[in-house]
């Protein structure tokens, strides 16, 4: 279905004018009629605008149809998620090494401070 007659019919479904449609998208009802009638098409933000008015993605409004996603969409998404998932568990390995580091220290501490109490004893 044309983009002219997809919108026809969005519209129609909504039960909305075309004064309405163009004052939800701040343009004049004379655009709404061109894009209609396939005079001119609304510019890339108009689409998305009009896409959120309908609740409907952008391929919808343009060929009709919804464009399955592909592997490579699903990889990507995937990719999202598991970059999520390696940062938190980069955070919390990096934690815990920062205790560990932390718990070494203050042992070594512990250590030369016995060690020095124990020569001063001696010492003496």
């Amino acid at each position: 279905m044309a983009f002219s007659k997809q919108l026809i019919h969005l519209r129609n479904i909504r039960g909305m004018s075309q004064e309405e449609l163009a004052a939800l998208m701040d343009v004049t009802r004379q655009s709404v009629s061109k894009w209609e009638t396939n005079q001119t098409y609304p510019d890339s933000e108009k689409l998305i605008r009009l896409s959120e008015i309908f609740e409907v993605s952008t391929d919808y409004l343009l060929k009709g149809t919804e464009t399955e996603i592909t592997d490579g969409q699903y990889n990507s998404q995937a990719g999202v998620q598991m970059s999520a998932e390696v940062n938190d568990i980069l955070d919390h390995v990096y934690h815990m090494s920062r205790i560990k580091r932390m718990m070494i220290g203050l042992s070594l501490l512990a250590v030369i401070i016995f060690l020095c109490i124990s020569c001063f004893l001696v010492w003496k």
